[in-house]
């Protein structure tokens, strides 16, 4: 299933993005709902926000991204004796508080997205994502019923939580304006698939 959306109508969000209720999560995730249904959302990076390096995770949902402006970098992981070794952390989705932890050593393999380019991720797939400040993107979930999610980090590295808060009007402001600057005024998306070759990640 792939995202649907006007772009006009997201660089209007963005314009006026004081008058709508985002949500911002400690992987400097700026986060708009954009139906009902929990199905389609719009997203604003802002890699400073985040401490240290993205987590690896997985989700409980399936979902499709398109990249509308900036660039994001996707690297997905698989578990193989011969990578580096993380701090895996597992939890249900309704209480990451309650963390079992153990050691895994996985491999990952990166593409390059740019505007209009799209990508696929699975629920359980582990991946980790870095962008340019101010990139902007739009997802659809296919929600799943998982009753684990998993979180990997470098050990030592601290917990990054997973729920998002009410962003601040500053945060808002910020995060948009630099999104902005980097949204065109008309854009035409073409659906693209990552057009980087395949790079490791180790």
């Amino acid at each position: 299933m792939e995202p649907t959306f006007d772009p006009a109508r997201v660089r209007t969000i963005l314009e006026h993005a004081a008058d709508h209720p985002w949500r911002l999560q400690g992987v400097g995730l700026l986060a708009l709902r954009l139906d009902d249904r929990r199905e389609l959302r719009l997203h604003v990076w802002d890699p400073s926000g985040c401490p240290g390096d993205p987590p690896i995770h997985d989700h409980p949902y399936d979902f499709t991204s398109t990249v509308l402006a900036g660039e994001l970098t996707n690297t997905r992981y698989v578990e193989d004796a011969t990578g580096d070794e993380f701090r895996r952390e597992r939890y249900a989705p309704a209480d990451e508080t309650s963390r079992r932890t153990d050691l895994v050593r996985l491999v990952g393999r990166s593409t390059v997205f740019g505007p209009g380019d799209r990508y696929h991720q699975s629920a359980a797939e582990l991946h980790a994502s870095h962008q340019t400040p101010g990139t902007v993107t739009v997802i659809r979930c296919r929600w799943r019923d998982r009753p684990e999610l998993s979180v990997c980090q470098r050990p030592g590295s601290p917990w990054i939580s997973g729920q998002a808060r009410p962003a601040t009007g500053e945060e808002i402001e910020r995060i948009t304006a630099t999104a902005l600057d980097r949204f065109p005024a008309s854009l035409a998306l073409q659906g693209q698939q990552g057009r980087a070759p395949v790079l490791p990640a180790r």
